[in-house]
């Protein structure tokens, strides 16, 4: 992460050989500045760590054996467990990539809804039924596709709950023809 770093020695230098109250003013103003972008990249750079490290140890089954093991994971799970507020946990993994053993991920896309499954109290996230389907159509015969009712029901034998429709929507989020 990056860090700032305000040399005090140079600093005095400065304020010592300003001659009128205006260069006095000019530099005072300048330190006090470099000092507070220093204290705020300081914060945010904490701020990220605290974060960054609370969603990957949530996703851990993720990193460990692959996108079917995404779990469902919202703003709010992890501002609740920081103790900062949605907006700024949003702000924080807007734009910062994540080198991991699974390679280099927004985020962002730690994030996804929760599908319900046939088991209670378990439920799957959005991106790794996306990742199920992608799976089912690669291996599908290319000469007879599943249709969006078959998909459904193929995963729905896997214990996930999804309607035709959901099928036909992520097919289409993830440019995928129908089998028509």
């Amino acid at each position: 992460l990056p860090s700032i770093y305000v040399n005090k020695k140079y600093a005095d230098e400065m304020q010592k050989k300003a001659i009128d109250e205006d260069a006095k003013e000019y530099t005072s103003q300048a330190i006090a500045s470099a000092r507070w972008l220093k204290r705020a990249v300081a914060k945010r750079n904490s701020t990220t760590l605290k974060v960054g490290s609370e969603i990957i140890r949530r996703q851990t089954d993720f990193l460990e054996k692959g996108l079917d093991h995404l779990k469902p994971l919202s703003l709010k799970d992890i501002a609740e467990k920081v103790n900062m507020h949605e907006s700024t946990i949003s702000r924080v993994t807007s734009g910062l990539l994540i080198n991991t053993p699974r390679g280099t991920f927004p985020l962002k896309s730690f994030f996804s809804i929760s599908i319900d499954t046939d088991r209670p109290g378990i439920e799957t996230s959005a991106a790794a039924v996306r990742n199920l389907i992608k799976t089912i159509i690669s291996d599908e015969n290319v000469n007879k596709p599943f249709s969006d009712e078959a998909l459904a029901e193929i995963i729905s034998n896997k214990g996930v709950k999804l309607a035709r429709r959901t099928v036909a929507k992520y097919r289409e989020l993830m440019c995928i023809p129908s089998s028509a």
